[in-house]
């Protein structure tokens, strides 16, 4: 691969870097409970050709949550892909569990988070985008696994004000220890052809279809 081909390649993931906030894994599928705390690195994002590989762009994110009621967390998290590529991104926000699920009806919870994007030495450039999600999830085998599925909006002050992201998952305990495996769809709403990069999988030309992983620690 030549050297301009390859630095058109890390222009084009930048930007498509700063197009897929909503990458990591969702903050949380089920509260930690009043004192308990964890710590979760999960990556990746709509699958596209990365130096002429498909796979998920891996976007990552590193989290801490903090339980600050038994159906309230705290999350705060950093952006390691963003700060390779010289870029800082922060995100703080609270889940809130609302409903408990009782039968067929799922546990629903409203998630808020707020992220912050700046590119290093250029003040001009930063940028604070809102988001909301609504997650449901199912327990089973005794509360130690989860199904869930959900939605995120992220907001953004130009067309397209809403970028949606609806998601399906599934949360593994094993010890202290989660797994996080999801599938989303990144703004089925939009037009596959004006994005940037040729992404892989793009259903009836819409949007883009991607793949997460997160592993999580409570203590």
């Amino acid at each position: 691969m030549t050297r301009n081909r390859r630095i058109i390649i890390a222009c084009c993931f930048i930007t498509v870097l700063l197009g897929v906030q909503q990458c990591g894994t969702v903050a949380s599928v089920r509260p930690l409970g009043k004192g308990k705390s964890s710590v979760a690195l999960s990556s990746g994002g709509p699958v596209a050709p990365v130096f002429d590989i498909k796979m998920p762009i891996p976007y990552s994110v590193l989290r801490y949550r903090r339980g600050l009621t038994d159906n309230m967390d705290l999350h705060c998290g950093i952006h390691p892909t963003m700060m390779v590529l010289g870029n800082i991104g922060l995100d703080v926000g609270v889940t809130r569990c609302f409903v408990q699920q009782s039968g067929w009806r799922p546990s629903l919870a409203f998630e808020g988070t707020l992220y912050a994007f700046y590119h290093m030495n250029d003040f001009s450039s930063i940028r604070v985008y809102p988001e909301i999600g609504l997650i449901g999830s199912y327990s089973f085998s005794q509360n130690k696994h989860a199904f869930y599925f959900g939605i995120q909006n992220m907001v953004q002050y130009t067309n397209p004000y809403f970028v949606s992201v609806p998601l399906i998952g599934a949360e593994f305990t094993l010890g202290r220890f989660f797994i996080n495996l999801e599938g989303k769809w990144y703004a089925p709403t939009e037009n596959s052809a004006d994005r940037v990069v040729d992404y892989t999988i793009i259903p009836a030309e819409h949007g883009a279809i991607g793949f997460v992983w997160g592993l999580s620690y409570k203590f």
